[in-house]
């Protein structure tokens, strides 16, 4: 008869000791190195305005105010599991977020994400790496000073917070990805007498210039389409140029859904918060509806939040 004894039940090193009650007796001692249930890999950071340092126990201690809504820190390692995984933080800092994210060989999100709270996830076909995501969710970022146990672990069964076993993975800044499709066909005059130009400094950046003494009315001047899969989505913009709230200046979007359903106004202002989308086709537009002068820059932003 062989029996099997664990010397230690922590992350580390140890022995697992083999012995035999036949005669004559035989026993060794087998060195092994215990792991972390928790899959996660971090370390000290800093980009977006924040920085997270790690605590003696290995969890995050995270300072600072991130510069925007939906940037923060991340941190990219070898995936170490297939099958299903579950995030849980059974500490958190309130106005931030965490979740980890799937990618391919080439870096590229997979889709799909597990984020703490939420149900437990298949982790895709073509897995190699994750990355792990601490955002600001707030609009207006707030000054940040707290301790964070991150925990993911396979299976569908949150356990009690270990501490991983690699905290001294070094992290950077991270931002959702903006899907806000580019408006192309630029240089153009909106208005008249003489008009509005508008212009992309930088890709992405808009900006309006000039004068009109009619309204612009450019409902279908500043289009622009991409495809979304499902999921929910938030709608915002780099300085408002007359905050969210105006509809003399700002972006409206339209959904015409995959399936053939009925398509609707999404994101309008006062209404661009978090929808959930259907997979569809996104027309997005620009649009200004003023008179006098304008001298505006915004960049409009649409990100994927699960």
């Amino acid at each position: 008869m062989t029996t099997i004894t664990i010397t230690g039940k922590k992350p580390g090193k140890t022995n697992v000791t083999i012995s035999s009650t036949v005669n004559p007796a035989v026993k060794t001692d087998v060195p092994v190195t215990v792991l972390s249930r928790n899959l996660l890999s971090y370390g000290p950071a800093e980009g977006n305005g924040l920085t997270a340092t790690v605590n003696t126990d290995g969890s995050l201690h995270v300072t600072g105010a991130a510069a925007r809504q939906w940037a923060g820190l991340a941190w990219t390692f070898p995936c170490p599991v297939q099958g299903t995984v579950i995030l849980r933080s059974p500490t958190f800092i309130a106005g931030l977020t965490a979740s980890v994210k799937f990618l391919d060989a080439k870096g590229h999100h997979l889709g799909g994400q597990v984020t703490s709270g939420a149900n437990a996830v298949a982790i895709p076909a073509g897995t190699v790496s994750l990355r792990f995501e601490i955002l600001s969710s707030e609009a207006t970022p707030t000054a940040k000073d707290g301790d964070l146990r991150v925990q993911l672990e396979s299976g569908d069964t949150a356990h009690e917070w270990m501490r991983p076993d690699n905290t001294s993975l070094r992290g950077g800044g991270c931002e959702l990805a903006n899907l806000y499709p580019r408006v192309t066909g630029l240089p153009k005059t909106v208005g008249a007498a003489p008009g509005i130009t508008v212009t992309a400094p930088t890709p992405g950046t808009y900006r309006f210039k000039g004068s009109t003494t009619t309204g612009a009315g450019s409902w279908n001047n500043l289009t622009s389409v991409v495809h979304v899969d499902a999921g929910t989505y938030t709608m915002d913009a780099t300085d408002w140029p007359l905050g969210n709230d105006s509809w003399l200046m700002g972006i409206q979007a339209h959904i015409s859904p995959d399936d053939g359903s009925e398509g609707a106004n999404v994101f309008k202002p006062r209404n661009y918060g978090p929808k959930t989308l259907k997979a569809g086709t996104l027309q997005c537009n620009i649009f200004v509806n003023t008179t006098g002068e304008v001298d505006k820059t915004f960049t409009p932003r649409l990100y994927k939040i699960d």
